[in-house]
């Protein structure tokens, strides 16, 4: 992708969703911006309906979805849930994604899509007048007043974000070239699935170009996507959100044994984000959080919804079986003869 040219008509902002009133106030109007498709549909509800069920309702808050393969009925059951938080003072904007322009971006991850680029594109998406923006990852829940993250001061930074749980940019899965882009080990690496961005300095420093462009010339050795491009570039230009407004799941297989993940100070979870391939949703999470999941699931229009029991039946049976076989394996190797 050697540029980043997309062409859209701003949102109209007319009253939709929730029955928002009258003309949109651009300097006190939160801005989430999430990007999901079909296949993410409920968590996407269940990530607005919590943001929305804990924010202050002296706010406005705008959410524009980044969609790909959202019907029109899946979007009208989002936009229901919304309405059942009863907050009169919150929308949803629907955007196509510009799926072309993040075709040939890499994907690292069987279960990720192209649509982890789309943040990158929020600020020539957005309207020029809406100067920042809290980017959300849709596999998120909102325990807390996104207005607190709203009102940090950006201090000339072009971005906010937590810490990752890798921790730093020399750990697995950082930056396989901190040491030619001039990082120390120690530096700090960060998970975008959270984000305060500055929209403004983006434009100035036409920063979502130059991501892209990292991305390209370093294909190769890119580990984590837009997170890749992101903290590379953006290495001396980002300030640090406290880890309570992206608690980051620990993976399944750093939660046991003698492989640790980077554990903040805090404990607490303002905004619990499913980082791995297990989620909620999903057949087999085992993860203690996913509670927090199902209790806002259950203020959708999905409400009641679970996972079909033979499905994850089915799950922990191959999980089981996958175990075992490791188990008898390691068993062989021990009595063979030295």
């Amino acid at each position: 992708m050697s540029e980043l040219a997309v062409d859209f008509q701003e949102p109209s902002y007319a009253m939709q969703g929730a029955g928002f009133m009258g003309e949109a106030n651009m300097e006190s109007d939160i801005q989430a911006v999430l990007a999901a498709d079909g296949n993410y549909a409920m968590p996407l509800a269940v990530a607005i309906c919590s943001a929305a069920a804990n924010c202050d309702r002296r706010r406005q808050l705008v959410f524009t979805v980044i969609q790909n393969g959202i019907t029109a009925d899946l979007r009208k059951k989002v936009e229901l849930s919304l309405e059942r938080i009863h907050f009169p003072n919150a929308r949803i904007d629907w955007m196509e994604a510009p799926m072309g322009d993040l075709s040939d971006l890499k994907i690292v991850h069987r279960y990720m899509t192209p649509l982890i680029y789309a943040r990158l594109l929020i600020p020539s998406l957005l309207p020029t007048k809406i100067e920042k923006a809290i980017y959300l990852d849709s596999d998120i829940v909102v325990k807390d007043d996104l207005a607190e993250i709203w009102d940090t001061d950006l201090d000339h930074k072009s971005v906010f974000a937590a810490r990752d749980r890798i921790g730093v940019v020399s750990a697995p899965g950082g930056l396989v070239n901190y040491r030619e882009l001039g990082m120390p080990p120690e530096a700090k690496y960060f998970n975008s699935g959270v984000l305060l961005m500055n929209l403004k300095k983006w434009r100035e420093c036409d920063t979502s170009q130059r991501i892209c462009q990292y991305l390209e010339t370093h294909r190769e050795i890119i580990q984590m996507g837009d997170q890749d491009g992101l903290n590379a570039v953006l290495r001396d230009d980002w300030g640090e959100l406290d880890f309570r407004w992206n608690w980051q799941i620990v993976p399944r297989t750093h939660r046991y044994g003698s492989m640790n993940c980077w554990a903040p100070e805090s404990s607490r979870k303002s905004i619990v984000h499913f980082i791995t391939s297990e989620k909620p949703w999903l057949p087999g999470c085992d993860c203690e959080e996913k509670h927090y999941f199902f209790e806002y699931l259950d203020k959708t229009e999905w409400a009641g919804w679970r996972v079909p029991l033979l499905k994850e039946v089915a799950v922990r049976t191959k999980r089981a079986l996958r175990r075992a076989q490791r188990a008898a394996i390691k068993a062989r190797i021990k009595k063979k003869p030295p």
